[in-house]
C-alpha cells in the first residue's frame, strides 16, 4: 500500500505520533536492517495503523530519511560551546575526538545501517554529504574562533573531518588486528597540528 496524498499533521497529538513513527521505524531499520523491516512491522512497533502511517509518509524510505536528519542533528555535529578561549589546541582536539567516537558508539547500529545504504541510495548519500559538509564548516568556525586563520582553512579543515571520522570507524567498526590505536590516534593528532601550522 502506497499513498501519494500525505498530509502535515496540525495538531500537537497528531505530530507527537508523526515524530514517534520517525524515531521507532528508523530505530528499527538501523536493527534489523532497511530492507527486512515493513511498514507493517513499523506500526506494530510505534503502536499505529499502516494507514496512520501512510496518511504521514509515502513509504518505509520517507521515515527512513526523516529518521536520518534526525540522527545527523543529535550525532554528527559536535558541541563547541563546552570550550572556553583561549584554548589549548592538542587537549580540545582530543575532546572532539572523544566526543566524536562516543557519538559513534551510541549510533553505531545506525552508523552501519547508513553506510550501507550510501552507496545504494542517492537520497541518503546527499543527505550524508550534506552533513559532512555542514560539520566541517562547524569545525572550520570553531579554529577560527580559536585564531586560526590560513590559507584554504575550510580545505584543511575537511581533511581533518575525514582524519577523525577514519579514525572513530576504525575504533569502532574495523578493529584491524596489529594497529595500535593509542598510537594512531596520537599521529591523527599530531598531523592535525601540522597541518593546522601548529608548533
Amino acid at each position: 500500500m502506497e499513498n501519494s496524498k500525505t498530509r502535515e499533521p496540525q495538531q500537537k497529538r497528531s505530530i507527537e505520533k508523526k515524530n514517534r513513527i520517525i524515531e521507532v521505524g528508523f530505530q528499527l531499520m538501523c536493527e534489523n536492517g532497511y530492507q527486512k523491516t515493513t511498514t507493517s512491522d513499523i506500526a506494530k512497533a510505534a503502536g499505529v495503523s499502516t494507514g496512520i502511517i501512510y496518511s504521514y509518509f509515502k513509504d518505509k524510505h520517507d521515515i527512513f530519511i526523516a529518521g536520518l536528519e534526525l540522527y545527523g542533528n543529535k550525532m554528527l555535529v559536535p558541541v563547541y560551546d563546552q570550550f572556553t578561549f583561549p584554548l589549548n589546541i592538542k587537549e580540545s582536539l582530543n575532546t572532539i575526538i572523544d566526543s566524536l567516537i562516543e557519538g559513534h558508539r551510541l549510533f553505531i547500529n545506525a552508523h552501519k545501517e547508513i553506510e550501507s545504504l550510501v552507496m545504494t541510495n542517492d537520497d541518503v548519500a546527499h543527505i550524508m554529504l550534506q552533513f559532512e559538509m555542514r560539520t566541517t564548516k562547524d569545525l572550520e568556525a570553531f579554529l577560527i574562533k580559536a585564531g586560526f586563520s590560513s590559507d584554504n582553512l575550510l580545505e584543511k579543515t575537511h581533511i581533518i573531518y575525514n582524519m577523525i571520522e577514519s579514525l572513530c570507524h576504525e575504533l569502532i567498526f574495523h578493529k584491524h588486528e596489529g594497529l595500535n590505536y593509542s598510537q594512531m590516534r596520537t599521529i591523527v593528532v599530531e598531523t592535525v597540528l601540522t597541518i593546522l601550522e601548529c608548533e
